[in-house]
Parts: C-alpha cells; sequence; structure tokens
C-alpha cells in the first residue's frame, strides 16, 4: 500500500479539490500526532478543549489503534522518526490530498516532525493552525516549534512563558494532577515502561535488576531496549494493558517521557522516573531531564537523576503518594 493510499480516510465520502486560497467551509479539526507521548498530550489537549468533530492522522500502532477504536475519522500515515524532516516532506502529497478533500476549519498538533506535512499543507491552503509544545519542552521549543513559529496563520502555545511575542501560555497537560500523602506500601509488584521511544535504554534495565525489586513481581515494558542478558522481556503491551498493569502494581517506574508519566498519573500512581541522556545515547538531547526536574518540583514524581542509583528510598517515596484528579484546567484558547 502506498503511502498516498495509507493518508487517504477510508470513512468520509470523497469531497470535490478546491484550489488553494478557494473559501473554506466548516470542516473537522485535524489532529496530527506521531505516536508515543506527543499522541497522549494531544489526546489530552483536545479533551480538555472540547472539540466536538475531530478527524486524527496518525501512525498506526499498537497505541494508537487501541485509543482510537470506534473513532469513525482516523487517516493512517507512515510514521515519521524524531527530527526526520527527509521523510517528514515524503507525506507532503497525501498531506496536500487530505486536506483537499476534509477541508479542515483548524489543524492542532502537539509537535514532532509527523506534523511537518500538515503544516505546510495548512499554509498553503490558509488554515488555521494551533502548535501546542510538549510539555517536555521547557527550556525552548523544539525544531518543529521554531517552524510552526514562523507560519502565517498559526497560533503557538508554551508550556511555560518567556519565550517571547509569538508564543502563548496554555495550562500543560500535567495540570489537572495533585498528589498528597499516603501511607507505606509493600513494594510486591512494579512495572517498568521504557516507552516507544527509537533509542534503547539498558542503563535502565540494570539500574531495575541492582535494585531491591529483585524479588519483585516486574512488568516490564521495554521498547526498543536490547538487554544483553538473554532474559526474555515484553517489548510492548497494548495501552490498556499497561494501563491496568501500572494500577495494580505496588510502584512503577517510567523513562523521562510525558506519555509514560502521563499513563502512570492516570492509573494513580506517580512514578519513578529515570530520564534519558544524550551523554548515554539514549535521545537526542536532554529535555527528559529538565522536564523530570519539573515534575519532580510538583510532586508528580520521583526523581533518580543520570549518574545516581535507584534507591530503596525512590520507590518507597513513590509508593506512598497518592494521586487525585480534579477537574481539568481550561484551555487559555478562547477562539
Amino acid at each position: 500500500m502506498s503511502s498516498d493510499q495509507l493518508a487517504r480516510p477510508s470513512t468520509r465520502s470523497e469531497a470535490p479539490a478546491r484550489s488553494v486560497g478557494a473559501p473554506r467551509t466548516a470542516g473537522p479539526v485535524l489532529l496530527v500526532s506521531s505516536s508515543g507521548g506527543h499522541f497522549t498530550e494531544l489526546e489530552a489537549i483536545a479533551e480538555r478543549r472540547g472539540y466536538d468533530d475531530v478527524h486524527w492522522v496518525v501512525p498506526q500502532t499498537r497505541q494508537t489503534e487501541a485509543r482510537l477504536t470506534g473513532v469513525p475519522a482516523v487517516s493512517w500515515v507512515p510514521p515519521v522518526s524524531s527530527r526526520d524532516l527527509r521523510n517528514a516532506m515524503r507525506n507532503l502529497r497525501p498531506a496536500l490530498r487530505l486536506h483537499r478533500e476534509l477541508r479542515p476549519s483548524l489543524v492542532v498538533t502537539a509537535g514532532a516532525a509527523q506534523a511537518l506535512p500538515h503544516l505546510v499543507a495548512a499554509a498553503l491552503h490558509r488554515t488555521p493552525v494551533h502548535y501546542v509544545e510538549s510539555v517536555a519542552r521547557l527550556d525552548a521549543p523544539s525544531v518543529m516549534g521554531r517552524v510552526a513559529a514562523r507560519l502565517p496563520r498559526t497560533r503557538t502555545f508554551a508550556p511555560v512563558t518567556g519565550w517571547g511575542r509569538r508564543w502563548e501560555q496554555e495550562p500543560d497537560v500535567f495540570a489537572s494532577y495533585d498528589v498528597t500523602p499516603g501511607e507505606p506500601v509493600e513494594l510486591r509488584s512494579a512495572v517498568v515502561a521504557l516507552g516507544s521511544e527509537k533509542f534503547p535504554f539498558p542503563r535502565a534495565v540494570r539500574m531495575v535488576q541492582d535494585s531491591v525489586l529483585r524479588g519483585a513481581d516486574i512488568t516490564w515494558q521495554i521498547g526498543s531496549t536490547h538487554p544483553s542478558d538473554g532474559v526474555s522481556r515484553n517489548r510492548w503491551l497494548k495501552p490498556d494493558e499497561l494501563s491496568l498493569a501500572m494500577s495494580l502494581a505496588s510502584v512503577v517506574i517510567t523513562h523521562g517521557g510525558a506519555g509514560s508519566v502521563l499513563t502512570a498519573l492516570a492509573a494513580g500512581k506517580v512514578p519513578v522516573v529515570l530520564p534519558r541522556t544524550a551523554d548515554f545515547g539514549e535521545h537526542c538531547d536532554d529535555h527528559q531531564v529538565r522536564m523530570c526536574e519539573m515534575l519532580a518540583e510538583r510532586g508528580l514524581a520521583v526523581l533518580v537523576r543520570p549518574g545516581e542509583r535507584l534507591e530503596a528510598s525512590h520507590l518507597a517515596e513513590a509508593a506512598a503518594r497518592v494521586v487525585t484528579r480534579p477537574a481539568p484546567v481550561p484551555s487559555l484558547d478562547r477562539s
């Protein structure tokens, strides 16, 4: 199947093509995302903003298939890795076709290279865009955020202030969670979730193996990591399986990805976070460290800094906290 065929929606009737710049009728809100944390963030943003008529544009993975089961309007597109702008632009032609067919009223994305062809298509079709920067980016916009900020008819939203006049602040996706102290918990079971990131993370596996959890019942989701000890572990879990395992576990340990942390909090668990770093070849930069520091300051995670050991105190502190979720924080967007 070609990339053009993958990008064509199967649940909507064909709409007549129109020339670029022609008047637009009100169409769906196009939600564009990669899988993993960006998808989890965009789900939360869409829920908070209360969009009625939406059309998802995402790669077909276990996560997106499970979460979008029953959703009538989805276009599956070829996946694009982080910063892979060349492959992203290969999806431009099917993106242009999709925009002609759907005539979206708005494009909303939480970033990543997956969104690039749809940002270009929106600019050519004079469609407004809302670019909501990932909460993992706290010091400066990502590459895709800098691209979006230069496009016409694009509003850019940041999780913090101070990025300049083009950036509006919007409450981040963690703002609806709160944590209270609880009773000590016996550490009988654990979930270790290393996310969908393409970089391997064997350091995290070794840290868990060397910790006091050695005798505990551990559910693994190691993704792209291939440990050298020969032990068989789950590479991928379905989203509902992972959420259920987290809710039943004594403690949850995750990498520093926004999606994995959000999944843990939604399951009622404050995670112990092991952020990936570029120095160890675990990511392209150190943005996970910065986000995990912010989460630790807010009490939403227990941070094990790079170079530190995973101690019993980290596990006990996280297991004893209780997550509460008040009413969602309203979006600052009023359009």
